[in-house]
């Protein structure tokens, strides 16, 4: 037998001991893989070839007289073997696109009902970023004073959602002004992103023509401080998730510690955020299993994750976490096929 023949058949019986261990969680024998195999290489065959598995590290035995059990090697082996070869079915696509109803108009419900199908579909966390504040198309923007040098900006997105920033300047603007200010952004930044904004009142103020209105070039600066500052201090992006019931209920959460590291997970949020930010403007998809999370408490998961787009650009990511024994395929064509049904919604919201 050639060497690559030889290789395929290894990695044939751990896509099996993978398979098998994800749906019964009980460790899988020679014997066991050598029937899903249909018999066409026997038990003793397996057995040698699982022995080699276990001695490159992808696999292990939990104790004595036991089958074998994937390690994260292992299953990083599997993911990249099977990452390629997804493919989302034209039936499943339609299915869950059908899932978004003609009632579902603002981003706040499109991300709510993602994160929710990705819990109930996956029988794991669902988790959804929303787009950081820069790659917000802007539709209006009130400017509500609340003492001296802070004021509440209020902005409407071009996909109808509603924020809220408080934002602190570093003088008093009076009412009147704020809302000069609110009326120059609106009505010369109509569709465009903060991102945008920002960098066309930069230049404006820096290519000032001389006679140029004062008035201008004082609502300007006015602007630029207002949407620099809200830039500036909501710089890491919000997530929801769903399905945090699902997620406790593997039995791989049962230990105390192991549950209060998972809920630490999602009050802090924080690791999360910085996972998911740092992957944009990538928008395919991406795997972390245990350690590969780069964080104490994510050490017992894996994240699939993978990004949405508006306007042709990466603009989040959407992702379920779930413990390391996850049906790795299911969950990988399932993110995959959400981030697109949601990125055509966007774009239908902000059409």
């Amino acid at each position: 037998m050639n060497i690559l023949k030889k290789e395929e058949r290894k990695f044939n019986v751990l896509g099996h001991v993978v398979s098998e261990f994800v749906s019964t969680a009980a460790p899988v024998s020679s014997k066991l893989v050598a029937r899903r195999m249909g018999g066409k290489i026997s038990s003793a065959t397996v057995r040698n070839i699982m022995a080699e598995l276990e001695e490159q590290g992808y696999i292990e035995q939990p104790h004595t007289s036991a089958g074998r059990i994937p390690t994260h090697n292992g299953y990083r082996q599997y993911v990249d073997a099977v990452v390629d070869k997804i493919r989302v079915e034209k039936r499943e696509a339609e299915r869950l696109a059908k899932e978004y109803t003609r009632r579902i108009r603002t981003m706040k419900e499109v991300i709510e009902r993602t994160s929710y199908l990705l819990s109930r579909e996956l029988h794991n966390a669902g988790i959804v970023m929303w787009p950081s504040v820069e790659d917000f198309y802007l539709k209006h923007m009130e400017l509500v004073k609340v003492r001296a040098e802070t004021v509440l900006a209020v902005m409407v997105t071009m996909t109808n959602a509603v924020k809220n920033y408080v934002v602190r300047l570093d003088r008093e603007l009076r009412k009147p002004e704020l809302e000069r200010v609110a009326n120059f952004i609106n009505s010369n930044y109509e569709s465009a992103n903060f991102s945008r904004i920002s960098e066309d009142l930069r230049q404006t103020l820096k290519t000032r023509q001389v006679g140029q209105e004062e008035e201008i070039v004082g609502l300007a600066g006015n602007a630029l401080r207002v949407i620099d500052t809200i830039m500036e201090d909501n710089i890491e992006n919000e997530i929801c998730w769903d399905g945090l019931d699902y997620f406790m209920e593997n039995r791989e959460f049962r230990d105390l510690d192991v549950t209060k590291r998972i809920l630490h997970i999602f009050s802090e949020r924080r690791d999360l955020m910085r996972l998911m930010r740092r992957e944009l403007p990538y928008g395919g998809l991406k795997t972390y299993i245990g350690e590969e999370c780069s964080s104490e408490m994510l050490r017992d998961c894996s994240l699939i994750t993978c990004g949405y787009t508006l306007r042709d650009r990466a603009v989040g990511r959407i992702g379920i976490i779930g413990p390391t024994r996850m049906d790795y395929e299911r969950a990988l064509r399932t993110v995959s096929c959400l981030a697109r049904v949601i990125s055509t919604k966007l774009e239908e919201i902000d059409s």
